[in-house]
């Protein structure tokens, strides 16, 4: 292979690699207190977290700015840590998550991805003002909930 065909082989690979990087940053991570949490603060955890989103969605569609970006982080930070709250069959007398929810886990937890990539461009609208998209996340978002909820979540 010619050298600048390798050399710019190489700079679209550390570009890419660059431009992974900057995406990843601003994407959170698993919140590490779960790992040591008990089946029950698991349940109350999930629990608390989707009454929370529940409560900030149902504020979001009048959200603008700082609080629309702060709205969607907060979700995505939930949405990030829900699979390892269901992990290893977390489930107790509190819980409406159907049993179902642990022979399909990752079809529950692609049903989280795609909520986490309605997320991240409702986070990116929302810091661009496009109202617009903000918008359309949201409903995206919603119909996620609506998925996840009609297949893995009791009464």
């Amino acid at each position: 292979m010619p050298l600048t065909k390798l050399a710019s082989l190489s700079f679209a690979s550390i570009l890419a690699l660059g431009v992974l990087a900057v995406f990843a940053e601003d994407m959170p991570v698993v919140d590490p207190s779960i790992a040591s949490m008990t089946v029950d603060q698991k349940v109350e955890a999930r629990r608390a977290a989707m009454k929370e989103d529940k409560d900030l969605l149902g504020g979001a569609f009048k959200a603008t700015g700082k609080d629309a970006v702060d709205i969607a982080n907060k979700v995505l930070q939930n949405f990030t840590n829900f699979p390892a709250l269901f992990a290893d069959g977390a489930t107790n007398d509190q819980s409406h998550a159907l049993p179902v929810i642990w022979d399909e886990f990752d079809k529950f937890t692609a049903i989280i991805d795609k909520g986490k990539t309605d997320l991240v461009a409702l986070r990116q609208a929302a810091t661009d003002g496009d109202q617009e998209k903000y918008i359309a996340s949201l409903k995206a978002l919603g119909g996620v909930c609506w998925e996840c909820h009609q297949t893995y979540r009791g009464q």
